[in-house]
């Protein structure tokens, strides 16, 4: 139909459709296409507009954290048409078969199916992001760029990330949005859920806006795709009628958050600069953006008993700050606000201008960005982090301004992550000595294995966890479709579902599991359940 701003509109807030969707980031927005595509009837509900807002945000960042800092609960979530996707830098990495195993040693529950159910969910993904169009191999991609990759400790595996071109879903599916078969609701805050009689179905889903107005929306078939911990704020929840919901003693409902650890290892001395650079700047071929990365294998993580590590070699550059300001003031300008500072820009421009020959040069010579020798480079170390129970989403009793219960994270983290981190560092260092491409000077608290290191880590914005999928409702939220167990007609797609998370950010592997959803209700989900797939050990 159309998008509808209910703080714009005089139309009666009253709306019924097939399938509703609440949240219109990634995932929300790839299921809506995929089901309107399909013939089916959706309304996407945002509690956002279509910019960014102050007071909207404000919602986000009222929620408190505990525990492990953790920056991306206020930085890493936004509340628009589009969500995080039109901050985020477009990078797209599956899970490897072995995050979905049985892994005793990081005490990981294997998911209730392989990695081969969601293979051509990764495929469709692709397309649909229109990623078909890059190589779709690794090796393909390195002749092309006249580069082999070298043999490093058998321990370790390079490989490329890619990158989407269009990083804004509210754009990139900028035409499905306007179709007959999505309507878009905007400043739709959803306030709670009313049941029907029996209590086994979502009647309606409530909605606020800021200026008072109210609305319902009733569907078939309600899907929450608003975040990790928006998700687990909405499950927390009580009934309208302040009444405990079907899932409310669900032992896993809020726990079992997870992000990744994100943490600088060491400092990076090339012996050769041009054969460096040559493995580790970032490609770009036919559009597509490629960044070249070290992981650990997963006969590595199994014969040592570690959790999934991937490293990156930034270059630290002088102009890069420049840059990033040069953005920022750029976004500043079309959003009609200047950012403090923005009279420093030309020096800023001044000083981009001086590279922009040989980056111009190298990027479209060798398809390569552009480092200048005297670059600093940083190994940069992501790392999987083990799932904990006490690791968890909990409910305030503050209030914010749509009447709302604050949200409080407790991120509780392992510390064992420490022993993956430094034994992964010391393979790279002594592999890329071995090699003769670069010396590697890591951290010496990384090499002492001292907890304090840990302290120097971030997390990376990857919220996953507090809706988690298990094979039965004592072992998680949802089962192995993502229908809520205890009630009918209710689903999560997101990050929230997922019980480990490897070292990749989580956002392919999110909406390959929506796609899986999308098929599951379209192939008569909705009074059947489809049978578990296979369970996996290993």
């Amino acid at each position: 139909m159309s998008i509808i701003d209910l703080e714009k509109t005089d139309m009666p807030a009253e709306f019924s459709c097939e399938i509703a969707i609440i949240g219109a980031g990634a995932v929300g927005i790839a299921m809506a296409a995929e089901l309107s595509r399909k013939g089916r009837d959706v309304i996407l509900i945002e509690a956002g507009g279509a910019n960014l807002e102050v007071r909207s945000q404000d919602i986000f960042n009222n929620a408190r954290s505990s525990g492990f800092k953790l920056e991306g609960l206020q930085s890493g979530r936004f509340r628009l048409l589009g969500g995080t996707t039109k901050f985020w830098g477009g990078q797209l990495v599956p899970f490897d078969p072995i995050v979905f195993e049985d892994r005793p040693w990081a005490h990981c529950e294997g998911w209730p199916f392989g990695r081969a159910t969601l293979n051509s969910y990764y495929d469709r993904a692709m397309t649909m992001l229109k990623m078909d169009g890059g190589e779709a191999t690794d090796a393909a991609v390195w002749a092309r760029a006249g580069t082999r990759p070298p043999d490093l400790d058998g321990d370790l595996e390079m490989f490329l990330t890619r990158w989407i071109k269009t990083t804004n879903f509210a754009r990139h599916f900028q035409a499905d949005l306007a179709g007959a078969k999505i309507t878009t609701l905007l400043h739709a805050n959803v306030c709670g859920f009313e049941l029907n009689e029996s209590r086994r179905r979502i009647e309606h889903i409530h909605l606020r806006c800021f200026g008072g107005r109210r609305g319902r929306v009733s569907a078939r078939h309600t899907i929450l795709a608003c975040g990790t911990i928006e998700i687990a704020r909405l499950l927390l929840l009580p009934d309208v009628a302040g009444r405990s919901m079907p899932w409310s003693d669900n032992p896993w409902l809020g726990r079992g958050y997870l992000d990744h650890l994100d943490s600088t290892a060491g400092n990076v001395y090339p012996k050769d600069r041009k054969r460096f650079n040559d493995l580790f700047e970032n490609m770009f071929f036919d559009g597509y953006k490629y960044n070249p990365k070290i992981k650990l294998t997963e006969d590595a993580q199994r014969d040592h008993k570690l959790l999934g590590v991937a490293g990156s070699m930034i270059f630290k550059t002088s102009y890069a700050e420049n840059a990033r300001n040069l953005k920022l003031f750029i976004k500043s300008i079309l959003s009609g606000k200047l950012e403090p500072g923005f009279w420093t820009v030309p020096l800023h421009a001044i000083a981009l201008a001086k590279v922009a020959l040989p980056l111009a040069y190298r990027y479209f010579r060798a398809n390569r960005t552009f480092h200048p020798s005297s670059a600093s480079i940083l190994l940069r170390v992501t790392s999987e982090q083990v799932p904990l129970r006490e690791s968890r989403i909990t409910l305030r009793h503050e209030r914010d301004a749509l009447d709302m219960p604050m949200v409080d994270v407790h991120w509780a983290v392992d510390g064992s992550e420490l022993n993956s981190i430094a034994y992964f560092a010391e393979r790279v260092r002594d592999a890329m000595s071995t090699a003769g491409i670069a010396d590697i000077r890591l951290d010496p608290a990384l090499v002492a294995r001292d907890p304090a290191y840990l302290a120097t880590a971030e997390d990376t914005y990857h919220q996953m966890g507090g809706a988690r999928m298990g094979r039965s409702a004592q072992d998680g939220v949802v089962d192995a479709n993502l229908a809520v167990h205890g009630v009918d007609g209710l689903s999560v797609a997101g990050a929230a579902v997922m019980p480990s998370s490897g070292f990749p950010n989580c956002t392919l592997t999110a909406i390959a599991l929506g796609l899986r959803l999308c098929d599951h209700l379209t192939a008569g989900g909705y009074k059947a359940k489809m049978p578990l797939a296979e369970s996996v050990t290993g």
